[in-house]
């Protein structure tokens, strides 16, 4: 650290007096100055071999990433070495510099900028250009290395104005849309034209530079085209803008309803074309595409029009397809034997917990948690908080968890026990975090089953409530699991937001979360053309007694916001039916439960338990 901020004074410049407000502003540190202690800090970490220790806050999109703090992402790539931005592992030189001159060839052929005077830059922003910064990753694993490096501004950090929502949203679509063009392509299977259904990932190049800047933007010169007293007026879009994510999505979907898709309202990054029976979603730079050959060329020749693109994965039942694929850090296989569509969540993140906890090798348990006892509520607020290393682990395991929870309806009710803690974990809470790892080290992978039925017509909610079961605040937890016929698309574990004074009221609010649910899948099913209606199941009968009344009778503190249910089920919008207790799929994310109950649950979701590992997966970096 010391040698990178040795440099002194050679009088070659003007000293100014501290006057008029200027002590002031210079008791900000220069940003040469940060950059040059944050290197410094970075290359004796690295000498130390302590880099990896610096934080761990994302989950899901990077399973390797081993990191605990977010220091990284404010260091000039000026030392010369190279790490992965997300990461902080060193990559190899050569392969880094290859991906940057090829990114640099892709703005070049882009025309991403004009050349200014950076006096027109401080004429209309009254502030110095924008730096540039290289985003350098390793998007494979060990054994298949993949180098992307991305040129970005850093107008998140220096905006020269705020902007206004519409300027900066861009939609994604929800997991489930996932998972129902799984169930689409099992239970559908065939097109209009009598063609099997296919999946297929389109992945554009270089997304954000297509679109063209909706304001002006100054940025400096990137390194190897530095210009005295000139800096870069952007004229595209391009990573790290604020709107950058908006651009893209204008431009796509001005290209899109030129060649007649029509986009859902309800769901701006779900497509069809009526025509040609092609259904797909928009997740990023990604499309993510359900369809016959000859609807998925199609796609492919509107898309060659504006973008350049590449086909990461086609899974379909001919002997020119493929067999697996990953989509949204997800692994995807098809049977061609069988029809069967298996769906797995990146299993890095369930290796990573086990790993991280050092429960490599030690005795499983059968269940990811244990039912709360009043005891233990009174024991856990005497335990001390954990240390601050340990806090920033625990809420990284704890997302880590959460991820995999959105595709294993086994630890949803785990972590969101787990997730209550995130402020000011304790001993207790990591004692509950081990005892996930311990359940995991024994059920590492668990695959969702989509296999062949018959077209369903019929979307059916199960819902239940423990009520009372958070034993500290007496507020009930709603369980949720969607089905599409044999095909499990959502399920949810939450905690009601207000407490009940009896369990029909906190089943009753089970039900109406279960109907809103309902019919936002239930719109986006019509939005694609498919024909369904909505049963709500519940075991309550004095919730069903409630829906299926009008007004509130005896329960008169019941909030009215909740009665709209009512009206749905007045105009036959939605059914109420009753469904058994041991038959109730929604039971297993309210409470912790024995482990026979659970995987018979979990095997009637389609969700099944299985040995080794995925080929088709990401290795675990060391």
């Amino acid at each position: 650290m010391a040698k990178c901020i040795e440099g002194k004074c050679e009088g070659g410049h003007r000293h100014v007096h501290l006057i008029n407000g200027r002590a002031r502003a210079a008791q900000t540190y220069p940003p040469k100055l940060v950059s040059a202690i944050l290197n410094g800090i970075r290359r004796e970490l690295r000498v130390r071999g302590e880099l990896s220790t610096l934080a761990e806050l994302t989950s899901g999109p990077s399973p390797d990433d081993t990191s605990n703090d977010q220091t990284e992402s404010f260091v000039d790539e000026t030392v010369s070495d190279y790490v992965d931005s997300v990461t902080g592992m060193p990559l190899d030189p050569a392969k880094v510099l290859e991906a940057r001159k090829e990114e640099m060839k892709w703005v070049e052929k882009q025309q991403l900028w004009d050349v200014v005077p950076t006096t027109m830059c401080w004429e209309e922003t009254n502030r110095p250009p924008i730096t540039l910064k290289w985003v350098d990753r390793n998007k494979g694993d060990d054994s298949h290395p993949n180098y992307r490096s991305r040129l970005v501004v850093r107008e998140v950090k220096k905006a020269s104005k705020s902007l206004a929502e519409f300027e900066s949203f861009s939609a994604m679509p929800p997991l489930e849309s996932l998972k129902v063009l799984c169930a689409l392509m099992v239970s559908k299977r065939t097109s209009k034209r009598n063609r099997p259904y296919k999946m297929m990932l389109i992945d554009i190049s270089r997304a954000h530079f297509y679109g063209e800047s909706k304001r002006r933007v100054f940025c400096t010169l990137p390194e190897g085209s530095e210009q005295e007293g000139a800096c870069a007026l952007l004229k595209r879009s391009m990573y790290g803008k604020l709107d950058a994510a908006n651009i893209w999505q204008s431009t796509y979907v001005q290209l899109l309803t030129e060649n007649n898709f029509r986009q859902c309202k309800a769901w701006p990054a779900l497509f069809i074309h009526d025509e040609m029976d092609l259904r797909f979603i928009v997740h990023g730079d990604d499309f993510i595409c359900l369809g016959d050959d000859e609807a998925l060329k199609y796609l492919e020749e509107c898309l060659k029009k504006k973008f350049e693109y590449r086909v990461d994965g086609l899974i379909g039942p001919e002997r020119g397809d493929g067999t697996s694929m990953c989509v949204l850090n997800r692994v995807i296989s098809y049977d061609k034997t069988t029809g069967v569509l298996d769906y797995e969540a990146d299993p890095r993140h369930a290796e990573y917990i086990v790993k991280a906890l050092n429960l490599e090798g030690c005795k499983p348990v059968s269940t990811p948690a244990e039912k709360q006892k009043i005891q233990d509520v009174i024991a856990a607020e005497e335990q001390p908080d954990l240390e601050p290393e340990q806090v920033s682990q625990y809420r990284s395991l704890t997302m880590r968890a959460a991820y995999l929870s959105m595709d294993r309806a086994d630890l949803a009710e785990a972590t969101k026990s787990l997730a209550r803690h995130m402020q000011h974990p304790t001993e207790y809470a990591w004692g509950k975090l081990k005892r996930l790892g311990r359940y995991l080290s024994g059920h590492m992978r668990v695959v969702s089953k989509f296999r062949p039925q018959k077209m369903f017509n019929t979307i059916r909610v199960f819902c239940d409530s423990d009520h009372a079961g958070d034993l500290k605040t007496r507020r009930s937890t709603t369980g949720i699991v969607c089905m599409l016929g044999s095909c499990c698309v959502k399920h949810s574990s939450n905690l009601q937001s207000t407490v009940s004074l009896s369990s029909g009221e906190s089943e009753f609010y089970a039900l109406v979360k279960a109907g809103s649910v309902g019919l936002g899948l239930k719109a986006m099913l019509d939005e694609w053309k498919i024909d369904t209606e909505l049963v709500l199941l519940s075991d309550s009968s004095a919730a069903r007694g409630i829906a299926s009344r009008r007004g509130l009778g005896k329960t008169r503190h019941v909030q009215t916001r909740f009665l709209w249910i009512q009206e749905k089920v007045s105009t036959k919008t939605l059914k109420v039916e009753p469904v058994g207790t041991h038959q109730n799929l929604s039971d297993l994310c309210t409470k912790p439960l024995p482990s026979d109950a659970a995987w018979c649950h979990m095997n009637r979701m389609g969700q099944v338990s299985v040995e080794g590992r995925n080929r088709q997966a990401k290795q675990l970096v060391a």
